[in-house]
């Protein structure tokens, strides 16, 4: 029982700072690829009118 109560106290909110993390750096990652792409059309749209 002692070793259920441990899990409950550590384990669990060190499992949600993990995923909390990698939500943080998947948002991260996306951003930097967006703005990647914007920069990849916008590129491609001055080319059209030049």
């Amino acid at each position: 029982m002692q070793s259920l109560t441990r899990f409950s106290v550590i384990g669990i909110p060190a499992t949600i700072g993990i995923g909390i993390a990698w939500v943080g750096n998947r948002i991260i990652k996306n951003e930097k690829g967006l703005k990647d792409r914007e920069l990849e059309l916008k590129l491609q749209l001055n080319n059209k009118f030049h």
